[in-house]
C-alpha cells in the first residue's frame, strides 16, 4: 500500500460527496465474496476489502454506512482544516481545562506516550515548524532564519500539552500552542473502522487509509493478506516488498513523497521537533507492525525522525517490529530490521501481488 507521509499537514476532510465504488469479486469458496470499497477521506484515499457471504445491495449499503459514520466522526474530532472540529476548538482554547471526547483523549494520550518514549522525536505540536519550512497549507519561499526557529521552538514541544486521563481533560501550558494529529489520526481511523467491522461480525477484512493498514482473517481466496511496502523512490511508485499480515496493523513513514528543492538540494518534509529542522540522515522509510494502527502510525514517524542509528536502537530496545530502508548513493537501499520484525514476516516476497 502507498505510504502515508507525516508532518505534511494534508487537508483532513471527508469528501462532501462520499464516493464509493464496490466491486464484487467472483464467487470464492463456500459462497463468499470479496468486496472492494474505495473513496476519498481525510485529504487522502481509503481502500477497504471485506470478505463476506451473500452479495445483495443491503451489504453494500451497510459497508458504506459504517465507513461514512466512522470517517466523519474521526474527521469531526481531529481535522485541523475544519474550524468546527474538536481539535480546532482545543487549539483556540486557553490554558484552562478542555473537556475532551473519549476518542480525542485516547489519541492524545497515545501521542504523548510515544512522544515520551521517543524523547520528543514524535511531537503533535510541531505544526508551526512544518509551516515555517513550507510544508503547511501555505508554502514558504525561503527557509526560516535562526531567530525565527528559536521563536517557534519556544512555542512547540510535546511537554506543552498535558493529558489528564483521570478528569478527561486536556491542558495547554501556553495559549499559542496548537496540536496537529496528522501523524496519528489516519492510524486511529483505521482502528476505528476495524472495530466497527468487528462489532458488525465481519471476520475477514483489510482496511487501508493513506497507506496505514490493518487486517483480520484472510482474503477472498482463503489466504493470508499480503501487504506491500512501497519502494521509497522520489519519481516512481512501485512495491519494494510484500509481507503477510493477519490480525495486525502496518504503518510506514518516509522522506520521498513530499519535499522541496532549494539550490538543487532536496529538503525533507519530515521535521525533527527537537531541532526544528528537516531531517538530514539517510533513512528513506521505516515500517512498523503493531496490534494498533494508531500506535504503529506514531511509532513509524518517531523512528523516521530518529534515523537509522537511533531509530533502530529504539526499536530494538522496545521490541518494536520495524523495517528500515536506508538510501545509498546509487539508487539502492540498505535494509535493516529488528529481530521481532523477522519473526513476524518470514514469508516476505519481492514479487507476490499486493492484496
Amino acid at each position: 500500500m502507498p505510504s502515508a507521509r507525516r508532518f505534511v499537514l494534508p487537508a483532513m476532510f471527508v469528501a462532501a460527496l462520499f464516493v464509493v465504488v464496490f466491486l464484487r469479486q467472483p464467487d470464492r469458496s463456500e459462497g463468499r465474496h470479496e468486496y472492494l470499497v474505495t473513496g476519498p477521506t481525510m485529504g487522502t484515499t481509503f481502500t477497504v476489502k471485506v470478505v463476506a457471504r451473500g452479495g445483495d445491495d443491503t451489504l453494500k449499503e451497510r459497508l458504506a454506512g459504517i465507513l461514512r459514520d466512522v470517517l466523519e466522526g474521526v474527521d469531526g474530532a481531529m481535522s485541523t482544516y475544519r474550524t468546527d472540529s474538536e481539535i480546532a476548538a482545543f487549539n483556540r482554547h486557553g490554558t484552562e481545562n478542555f473537556d475532551a471526547s473519549p476518542e480525542l483523549m485516547e489519541v492524545m494520550k497515545e501521542a504523548q506516550r510515544v512522544a515520551r518514549l521517543s524523547g520528543g522525536a514524535f511531537d503533535i505540536t510541531v505544526g508551526p515548524l512544518v509551516d515555517a519550512w513550507g510544508f503547511g497549507p501555505v508554502g514558504a519561499a525561503e527557509p526560516p532564519s535562526e531567530e525565527a526557529l528559536q521563536r517557534l521552538l519556544a512555542v512547540t514541544g510535546f511537554e506543552q500539552i498535558e493529558v489528564d486521563s483521570n478528569l478527561g481533560v486536556l491542558r495547554k501550558a501556553r495559549t499559542d500552542c496548537r496540536a496537529d494529529l496528522s501523524a496519528i489520526a489516519k492510524g486511529f481511523a483505521v482502528d476505528r473502522v476495524a472495530a466497527a467491522f468487528d462489532e458488525e461480525g465481519f471476520q475477514n477484512y483489510m482496511v487501508e487509509i493513506g497507506g496505514e493498514v490493518r487486517t483480520r482473517g484472510r482474503n477472498g481466496a482463503g489466504k493470508p493478506w499480503r501487504i506491500g511496502i512501497e519502494r521509497p523512490d522520489f519519481d516512481t511508485r512501485a512495491v519494494y516488498v510484500t509481507i503477510p499480515l493477519s490480525d495486525l496493523a502496518l504503518a510506514t513513514s518516509g522522506d520521498y513523497r513530499n519535499y522541496v528543492e532549494r539550490n538543487g538540494v532536496r529538503i525533507s518534509h519530515t521535521i525533527d521537533p527537537r531541532t526544528g529542522r528537516p531531517i538530514a540522515h539517510g533513512l528513506a522509510s521505516v515500517s512498523v507492525i503493531h496490534s494498533s494502527c494508531t500506535t504503529a502510525d506514531a511509532l513509524a514517524t518517531a523512528l523516521e525522525v530518529l534515523g537509522p542509528v537511533d531509530g533502530l536502537a529504539m526499536a530494538e530496545q522496545y521490541d518494536i517490529p520495524a523495517f528500515f530502508l536506508v538510501r545509498l548513493d546509487d539508487d539502492r537501499f540498505k535494509e535493516m530490521h529488528t529481530d521481532v520484525w523477522t519473526a513476524l514476516t518470514e514469508n516476505t516476497s519481492a514479487s507476490e501481488p499486493v492484496e
